[in-house]
């Protein structure tokens, strides 16, 4: 039969017209008395609360498919405006601090920097709290991928104003709020329409046990986007930009099929009133089980608007169901150390194969499912057992990473991908092929820096008497002639490329190091690390006594640190082969205002004037994994 969408007649509008009618209560809180306390935060402001609720509230749909509930993260944004036409609170986002159950009711509280004055108030107020305001236009956004509770800021509200006193200070009493029963009352009204969706017993073709926990909807009108509203009026006309006509819910809570209509399993979905359908126009639902799916269409021929403050039940056939064919991308942290908003992913020719925009829910389920159980499934067969390039764009970043596609890529069932956002800048010289740059065990003494020829994980790395085992680590070496001749060596990493063109970012740098040397004793090595905005090879410092005068040139490492290193580290020999295997520890680093022209840099030294330098010998600094982070 298809799927079915209910059309409720004037007395059900009614009923659900009140139902997603509320009336909340901004109370005023009563003066203390006994020993209840006033609260006044530690920087000297006062917190001030409200009632929301009066048994009618708005954002979480409950159990029956028609009431709602507030949630935990709930916020309101409340706009008053004095006797005198200025604003004494202008977006003012109150938190909700608790709820009585059954959550009908909430308490709500903010902090300001004094109490209010008494006077005679005009309050406005908006649910969610607006992504934008300009005037007296609020912007929210409804999102594209919700979790069929309607909660977390998916529907919107706003008040019919109304006038009040002053908000008095919350008082505290034991295991309570003191409030008086007389004070503002607001009545909020919906600006979106929602969507219920149920599969009925006879329609469900999902195995007993089994149940929905995704659905994908497409419209022929736009559902999700911006939306911006008067928020002094809740019958202003409403207007949209970044419009979407599809939109996913992942679902916090899967359901089964409804056994009777009394006790409807559902999902919903809050979307953008629409006006009356045109001939042709088509609603497409795909509902997916873990393991299973279904697809159904219905014709939208002849159906009117979808109001504001109004539900649309919408029957689901999911009799015909077939196995599901989907890539699972996997969360597995952020290393980045700043919040991604797209990721892209990308073949090696650099063609762009798919791309995820809301992170904030990737983030916040776990997972991203790309389903192709209905769709065109050539691009599986490409790139199956394929490298490909993933792209993670921050405000400030874009950093990169390469996946393997899994070799059975086009068999259907789930294919799960882990994908962790990479590090700023890392580097564990896993693909270093080895390279000498007079960083042996040699007597040579200064030549210069170098671009380092080899395979980095980022390109533009220098150095001068340094080297590196293949697959390993570098090393960078000091030598000293007696106490007459001291060469350093150093090497310079590639430049922060992650970071946009323009960005000034503060970041956080880790790294290994060890040491050991050819002197027998201690404290005659030195490892001094920093940075610079210098491009290219940057020579070493060194310095040398002959018969008459001295001589010096190239140069120490800028904005350095310095780590003395002892001799007696855990290594035991030396020799162009022999690495650490394992190593000390620098963290917490930092750097301020760091571009995409920045470079990291070490520098080792001979240190010391006494006898342990009596003869000439050679010294080693070795490095390894080097992790860089933006710090938020």
């Amino acid at each position: 039969m298809g799927l079915v969408i209910y059309f409720i007649d004037s007395m059900q509008l009614s009923r659900l017209a009140a139902i997603f009618t509320m009336v909340l209560s901004l109370c005023l809180i009563a003066c203390s008395k006994g020993d209840a306390e006033s609260v006044v935060t530690p920087n000297g402001g006062v917190e001030v609360g409200l009632w929301l609720g009066d048994g009618k509230t708005r954002t979480t749909i409950n159990d029956d498919g028609v009431s709602t509930s507030w949630s935990v993260d709930d916020k309101v944004a409340l706009w008053a405006v004095g006797s005198d036409g200025s604003y004494k609170l202008s977006n003012q986002t109150f938190k909700l601090y608790f709820r009585d159950l059954p959550a009908s009711n909430a308490f709500f509280t903010t902090t300001l920097a004094s109490a209010m004055a008494d006077d005679t108030y005009t309050y406005y107020a908006t649910y969610p709290t607006p992504k934008s305001v300009s005037g007296t236009t609020a912007t929210f956004n409804v999102p594209t991928i919700q979790d069929g509770t309607i909660s977390g800021g998916a529907a919107v509200l706003v008040a019919t104003p109304a006038e009040g006193g002053a908000l008095g200070t919350v008082t505290h009493i034991p295991g309570n709020y003191e409030v008086s029963n007389d004070g503002l009352t607001l009545q909020m009204n919906h600006a979106l329409h929602a969507l219920r969706f149920y599969v009925p017993a006879m329609k469900w073709g999902f195995a007993n046990g089994e149940a929905v926990e995704r659905l994908e909807i497409a419209m022929p009108q736009p559902i999700a986007g911006d939306i911006s509203l008067d928020y002094r009026s809740p019958e202003s006309t409403p207007t949209f930009s970044n419009q979407s006509n599809n939109m996913t819910l992942i679902l916090a809570e899967p359901f089964e099929a409804s056994q009777s209509a009394s006790e409807i399993k559902h999902a919903c979905a809050s979307i953008f009133p629409t006006s009356a359908f045109s001939d042709g126009d088509q609603i497409e639902v795909k509902v997916y089980s873990a393991t299973r799916a279904a697809r159904t269409i219905l014709s939208l021929s002849g159906r009117g608007a979808m109001l504001a403050g109004h539900i649309t039940p919408v029957s689901l056939d999911c009799s015909n169901v077939v196995d599901r064919h989907y890539i699972r991308f996997i969360w597995n942290g952020n290393n980045l150390g700043e919040d991604v908003h797209t990721i892209t992913f990308h073949t090696q020719a650099g063609d762009e194969i798919y791309r995820i925009t809301d992170v904030a829910s990737f983030v916040k389920t776990g997972y991203h499912d790309v389903d192709f159980t209905f769709g065109d499934k050539s691009i599986l067969t490409a790139i199956a057992g394929q490298e490909i390039v993933v792209k993670f764009e921050s405000v400030h970043a874009l950093v990169s990473d390469k996946i393997t596609m899994p070799a059975d890529l086009a068999t259907a069932k789930r294919h799960d991908i882990g994908i962790t956002v990479p590090y700023l800048f890392f580097e564990d010289f896993s693909l270093l092929k080895g390279y000498d740059i007079n960083g042996g065990n040699v007597s040579e003494k200064r030549q210069g820096g170098k671009n380092i020829d080899d395979t980095f994980f980022y390109p533009g790395w220098t150095g001068e008497q340094t080297s590196g085992k293949a697959g390993t680590a570098i090393r960078i070496r000091a030598r000293n002639e007696t106490t007459w001749g001291l060469y350093n060596g150093r090497v310079d990493a590639g430049a922060m490329t992650g970071l946009k063109s323009g960005a000034s970012v503060k970041v956080t740098v880790s790294f290994d190091y060890n040491a050991v040397t050819e002197e027998s004793a201690d404290e005659c090595l030195s490892l001094s690390y920093g940075y610079t905005t210098k491009q290219g090879p940057i020579q070493s410092y060194w310095w040398y006594k002959p018969l008459f005068g001295s001589q010096t040139g190239g140069e120490h490492v800028e904005n350095a640190r310095t780590v003395s290193l002892p001799s007696a580290s855990n290594m035991s020999s030396f020799s162009d082969d022999v690495y650490p295997s394992k190593y000390y520890r620098i963290e917490g680093f930092e750097i301020n205002g760091c571009t995409n022209r920045h470079r990291l840099s070490w520098e080792a030294a001979a240190s010391g004037t006494t006898n342990h330098l009596v003869n000439y010998k050679n010294h080693w600094v070795y490095i390894d994994n080097i992790k860089v982070q933006i710090v938020q």
